[in-house]
């Protein structure tokens, strides 16, 4: 999507500080609220911005183990109707429910389908999971690989600087 300047600006402040005000970002841009308002819907309405939250220390919250695992998909164990890629899709969108997961991706093709990044309070949370995981769903999925970090080895978390850096680049 092409941006015009203030969209920009807009869009940038708000990366910056979800929590930031139409008149506070007006007086910075010196333009009316209003003009930042419509803006601001504009962004929204078109799905740029799909929502605004907090960011939470993860550490703070208990959460103290991040995983990442591996997965094969055996498209096999989906066949339950004539659309076998519906029917998978299906079956994930419910899975993905899962409060452990913070990420989802899907890859194109390869020995491994899916990559899905997990939140852990302990390692024996862990343990007790991908050991009852793999009891349960060793049809349906297999685990290649995982890999455990601790939270405080994450350095970054947010795409917020990229979106910055392609917002002043445009």
């Amino acid at each position: 999507m092409k941006f015009t300047r203030n969209e920009r600006k807009v869009l940038g402040y708000l990366v910056e500080n979800a929590k930031i005000t139409d008149s506070e970002i007006a007086e910075k841009l010196h333009i009316t609220p209003q003009a930042i308002g419509k803006i601001r819907k504009k962004l929204e309405t078109s799905g740029t911005i799909k929502g605004y939250h907090a960011v939470v220390d993860l550490e703070k919250t208990g959460i103290n183990v991040i995983a990442i695992g591996m997965f094969k998909f055996n498209i096999d164990a989906f066949v339950k109707s004539d659309d076998i890629e519906q029917s998978l899709d299906s079956d994930i969108a419910k899975r993905i429910q899962n409060p452990l997961i913070i990420n989802f991706y899907r890859l194109p093709e390869g020995d491994i389908t899916h990559i899905v990044v997990f939140g852990f309070k302990n390692i024996n949370e862990v343990d007790s999971y991908f050991h009852t995981l793999q009891a349960r769903r060793g049809r349906i999925s297999e685990l290649k690989n995982l890999y455990l970090f601790s939270v405080k080895s994450m350095k970054k978390s947010s795409p917020n600087d990229l979106i910055l850096k392609l917002l002043k680049d445009d």
